[in-house]
């Protein structure tokens, strides 16, 4: 009986791809974990006997050693590997991007943790346990994001920090600090907390200690 998760045991191409496919993930501060790349028949049969693949399936097609076309994943977090829809469906998301199929989309026997190379669907099971494979995927690459965008994307991620609320370690010391009148907020009260600080920020602030602490004048 063979199974592995070895991504190098994928076709190239598609080895490639489902690697700039967990970088991505990683980018949005998604982990993901490759739990299974190829199988063979034996392997198969077993995952139908327990209902973890269609029960006619007991032959791998696109996961058969022989085609290296899938994998699957599940969320890299001990007691939480598969009980996050919405990690699946951003997965989902992006895996569709990279040119990947989704098991996720699948009516009859939806398979979240799913992903594969046929094509567009061109390819079917059959076909490629006939040995009839897909063509090379294409290697994934972004798109050159433009400087508008970059500053749309770095705006809209400044105003949706200054909303976090702060952690519970710095209760002390901001209640001093707004006490003392060093940190007053913004026109609505927001103090921004979790947002960086600016050198203009920065210069008002230590005049407020120097005013605090009578030091106000520069040598």
């Amino acid at each position: 009986m063979r199974h592995s998760r070895d991504i190098d045991d994928l076709r190239a191409d598609v080895a490639a791809n489902c690697r700039a496919l967990i970088a991505l993930a990683e980018r949005e501060g998604l982990h993901a974990l490759v739990t299974e790349t190829v199988r063979d028949g034996e392997y198969q049969k077993m995952l139908a006997r327990k209902g973890y693949a269609a029960a006619g399936a007991v032959t791998p097609s696109f996961h058969a050693d022989h085609a290296g076309l899938a994998f699957d994943i599940c969320k890299n977090e001990k007691g939480h590997a598969y009980d996050d829809p919405a990690f699946f469906a951003r997965m989902g998301e992006l895996g569709k991007k990279v040119g990947f199929s989704w098991g996720g989309d699948w009516r009859s026997f939806p398979d979240r943790p799913h992903f594969q190379w046929d094509a567009g669907g061109a390819y079917t099971g059959a076909m490629v346990r006939a040995r009839h494979y897909p063509p090379p995927m294409p290697r994934f690459k972004e798109e050159e994001m433009t400087q508008q965008e970059f500053n749309e994307r770095m705006e809209a991620y400044l105003k949706a920090l200054a909303q976090r609320d702060p952690a519970d370690w710095s209760a002390e010391a901001r209640a001093w600090a707004e006490a003392a009148g060093l940190i007053a907020g913004d026109e609505t009260g927001n103090k921004q907390y979790r947002s960086f600080l600016t050198r203009e920020q920065l210069a008002v602030l230590l005049h407020r200690y120097a005013k605090l602490t009578g030091q106000e004048k520069a040598e």
